[in-house]
């Protein structure tokens, strides 16, 4: 059974707001990852981000900041995609101030998606290669192979997440996850969405997975749970190992 780090969502529309601080200092001792989303975001201006990232750094949490810009393709609010969407992330990459950065996998941009993870590592970022699927679960051979593909591109982490639409799909993303953690060189990580894929959120460790998502209010993908929960129901599987 793997460490699962629990990773909180937030998503501020601009500054990070006083309440969120205060949220983010209550529920600290629950918190390992802050994944900061800013596709929501409406400037993306080198200078905002760097404040952005410098008011979180200045909270002093003993946590790792995890940037994400989530496109429309993969069930976010960012409009960049294709070749605007490696731009921004090049140029984010260049920014300091935070340990992880999520890029997000496609098939058709391999040789692209390998530079900005040279690029990322190089810079002394973590990279979480991401793939999501809102609609469907692929069959059990396609999740397993898609660990595969992922994992080759080097990437410190490789994260799938899928929707089910019955009991099976949540079973075959557990299988592919735990024989991606016993086959790959990348740290897995694996939900399946919504209420009926919960259980991979809360039993993350036990299949191999690093990280479980949770979020302070509003959930941020569908099934996410307090972080608070999440991590009592984490450490579950901790005390009774």
């Amino acid at each position: 059974m793997s460490k699962v780090d629990v990773a909180v969502t937030i998503a501020p529309k601009e500054e990070i707001t006083d309440q969120l601080k205060k949220d983010l200092i209550r529920e600290q001792k629950s918190i390992d990852i802050i994944e900061l989303r800013i596709d929501q975001r409406e400037s993306f201006e080198i200078a905002d981000l760097e404040r952005l990232f410098k008011t979180l750094k200045d909270l002093q949490l003993d946590v790792q900041v995890l940037v994400t810009y989530r496109t429309s393709v993969q069930g976010g609010k960012g409009q960049k995609n294709g070749n605007t969407y490696y731009e921004f992330l090049q140029d984010l990459i260049q920014i300091q101030g935070y340990d992880m950065v999520d890029i997000e996998w496609d098939e058709a941009q391999t040789e692209i998606l390998l530079q900005l993870i040279v690029q990322a590592q190089s810079a002394g970022l973590k990279v979480v290669l991401s793939q999501h699927d809102f609609d469907k679960t692929p069959n059990l051979e396609v999740l397993k192979f898609l660990y595969f593909k992922m994992n080759k591109l080097g990437a410190d982490i490789v994260k799938l997440a899928v929707m089910p639409n019955e009991k099976q799909d949540v079973l075959n993303l557990l299988e592919a996850l735990a024989t991606a953690s016993e086959s790959i060189e990348a740290k897995p990580v694996g939900i399946s969405m919504s209420h009926l894929g919960l259980i991979s959120r809360t039993a993350q460790g036990v299949f191999g997975g690093i990280i479980s998502y949770g979020c302070l209010g509003t959930p941020q993908a569908p099934g996410q749970i307090h972080v608070g929960q999440l991590k009592e129901l984490l450490n579950i599987y901790e005390i009774n190992k």
